[in-house]
């Protein structure tokens, strides 16, 4: 399994701007070896039933046929939802290699919904985490300021006492534009550790555990400073414990 599934439950749509075509994201998916993703979407409407799909996008931004429990192996899931209704849709599979992407939603009702990420541990046990769909009309960020014309997301990174690690993901939900993503990684005295810059395509999607691409941040605690423009993402990011306690916590990010 890859260290990056083990240590990062994709948990938490963190920031997600308004840009993009769809009607919602997950900015993260993940199923197959010891991963389960299950949706749930909820109509709120009392009177009118609500139809779309959901579409699921591997790294390279193509089409991702993913495994939908009880339907078959689709890119492209419809569903119809009563009228105050819902419905659940898990991605499992017994394949023991784990796969990773993202998806989005689209619907012709109003619909909302959070994705479940269930991952089975070695020594028994489960660890889960729950985040909400990431919506077009808000962006999903602690706003202490009215956003800039430079908006910068600002994100707490914890890589200390050699059990804690910080993981991160990223997925261009537009369909037609380029991102360029530059992140700087400071210390909580503002000492910059690390920087790098990282070009995603439509509908591509990178995530990774921090320690194992900047060996520089292991041992390191503070903020992660990513410069692109939030109408074209979806930024996720976790606090694991996995190795010892097996715990998870959801990173929430505010955006400058």
């Amino acid at each position: 399994m890859p260290r990056f599934v083990m240590r990062f439950l994709a948990l938490g749509i963190l920031c997600a701007g308004s840009g993009f075509a769809q009607q919602g994201s997950f900015g993260q998916i993940a199923y197959g070896g010891s991963w389960q993703t299950t949706f749930t979407l909820i109509n709120m409407s009392s009177t009118s039933t609500a139809t779309g799909t959901l579409s699921f996008f591997g790294d390279g931004g193509g089409p991702l046929v993913a495994p939908v429990q009880g339907y078959g192996n689709v890119s492209v899931y419809p569903f119809a939802i009563p009228p105050g209704g819902s419905q659940s849709v898990v991605l499992s599979t017994s394949d023991p290699i784990t796969i990773q992407g993202w998806a989005s939603m689209s619907t012709t009702g109003n619909v909302r919904g959070q994705a479940s990420f269930r991952v089975f541990l070695p020594k028994g046990g489960i660890s889960e985490a729950v985040v909400p769909l990431s919506l077009p009309s808000s962006v999903l960020c602690i706003f202490p300021f009215p956003p800039s014309g430079d908006p910068v997301i600002l994100m707490p990174f914890d890589n200390t006492n050699g059990q804690y690690v910080t993981s991160i993901a990223i997925a261009n939900t537009t369909t037609v534009d380029m991102a360029s993503i530059a992140m700087e990684f400071v210390d909580q005295s503002n000492n910059l550790l690390q920087s790098t810059t990282t070009g995603l395509q439509a509908r591509q999607h990178t995530a990774f555990v921090t320690t194992d691409r900047f060996q520089t941040l292991a041992g390191q605690k503070g903020i992660i400073r990513i410069h692109a423009d939030p109408a074209k993402l979806t930024v996720l990011g976790l606090l694991s414990n996995l190795a010892s306690t097996g715990s998870i916590t959801t990173i929430i990010p505010v955006t400058q």
